[in-house]
């Protein structure tokens, strides 16, 4: 990171522990002004619609609002149960993601159910957006959210949609076919898009440095910010904030999955050694995100980021035409099992793929 890049992030760092202390109007630093300056600060298009007859502003209003951002497979379902069993639904709201062709053409995220936002005290969710933080102006907004490093959150996104499809009567695949049809730096991508609501093209257009920077911009103006195995650790403090117990059961684990479906799942000790290398090595920017903030919790104004130290990927176009590719091949084994078929290899209820550069390495689990 060059020494202007730097400053640019340590002044965003201060700004937003500034923020921590005052009950402004939720604004966009450095990086969020980059990612909403279409919108200008106010509401999309489509949010205004799903919100039609709420009230806007919450002058005086002493409370503050969490906002909880769930990255898939880092604990979401966990804090979402346990919230939503000990707050009322007019204190905890999830969002929802919008269905059809809408969500092509406005936000990911559907509000159209949303109560009262003077009520609420935590809004929650994987399609949680910056353009509806309007709705809360002049209230304090403590963001939080969980990460995990690339090769743990591969493995468990794996688990998690074999044990699901086995239990849905489909077709498991392996392990190098589901990460060819996975998307490099999953993380920092879905920050972009779901989070900041980046369109697609200008998230195309930047580089790994310009993706990093803004990512951890973003992450420097967050109440709490820790690995998803400090789960606990952010409910206690939401507990303390919200006057809520601060200890939840893990939901949604793999230990869980395991007693309902006949699934063997796979593990990190499971992969060969350059698997594990190559996923750290073409998720850079995952890995360097985690290895900056997993233990932050809430000290985000005096975290520095590491050095991004290289490239992560190959050209944009170039890897999302391989991921298509391997993307259709993923549905077609799902659904009809036909490259098991065709392979004459693989049962049901087995894992396989455990070396990333080897067709079909390692032998089928059966549990």
């Amino acid at each position: 990171m060059t020494a202007e890049k730097h400053s640019q992030i340590a002044m965003v760092y201060e700004q937003a522990a500034a923020d921590q202390m005052a009950l402004v109007q939720p604004r966009s630093e450095f990086a969020l002004a980059v990612a909403i300056k279409a919108r200008g600060g106010a509401l999309s298009r489509a949010t205004q619609a799903d919100t039609a007859g709420l009230p806007s502003r919450m002058e005086g209003h002493a409370l503050p609002v969490h906002f909880i951002y769930h990255l898939p497979k880092c604990a979401g379902q966990t804090i979402h149960r346990h919230l939503a069993a000990v707050l009322s639904p007019t204190a905890y709201y999830r969002t929802k993601k919008r269905k059809g062709a809408g969500r092509l053409l406005f936000s990911r995220h559907d509000l159209a159910e949303m109560p009262d936002p003077a009520q609420i005290r935590v809004v929650g969710g994987q399609f949680l957006s910056v353009s509806i933080e309007p709705l809360f102006a002049g209230r304090e907004l403590k963001r939080s959210i969980l990460l995990r490093d690339p090769v743990s959150h591969f493995i468990s996104y794996y688990n998690f949609r074999m044990m699901r499809y086995v239990s849905q009567g489909l077709h498991p695949y392996s392990c190098k076919l589901a990460y060819a049809a996975t998307q490099r730096n999953f993380i920092t991508h879905y920050i972009l898009r779901n989070f900041l609501e980046m369109p697609w093209w200008q998230v195309a257009r930047l580089s790994d440095d310009e993706k990093y920077d803004i990512a951890n911009a973003f992450l420097a103006s967050f109440w709490y910010v820790g690995d998803y195995r400090l789960c606990n650790d952010l409910l206690a403090a939401l507990g303390v904030q919200l006057g809520i117990p601060g200890q939840a059961a893990p939901r949604n684990t793999r230990a869980e999955w395991e007693c309902r479906v006949r699934w063997k799942a796979l593990h990190v000790d499971d992969l060969a050694s350059d698997a594990i290398a190559q996923i750290r090595r073409e998720n850079l920017l995952d890995q360097r995100l985690w290895e900056t903030w997993h233990e932050a919790r809430h000290s985000t104004a005096s975290v520095r980021p590491r050095a991004l130290g290289g490239r992560s990927t190959p050209g944009l176009i170039t890897t999302n035409a391989k991921r298509l590719v391997c993307q259709l091949g993923r549905r077609a084994q799902r659904r009809w099992g036909l490259l098991q078929w065709l392979a004459g290899t693989g049962r049901r209820g087995t894992s396989a793929g455990t070396n990333l550069g080897a067709e079909n390495a390692g032998a089928p689990r059966v549990a």
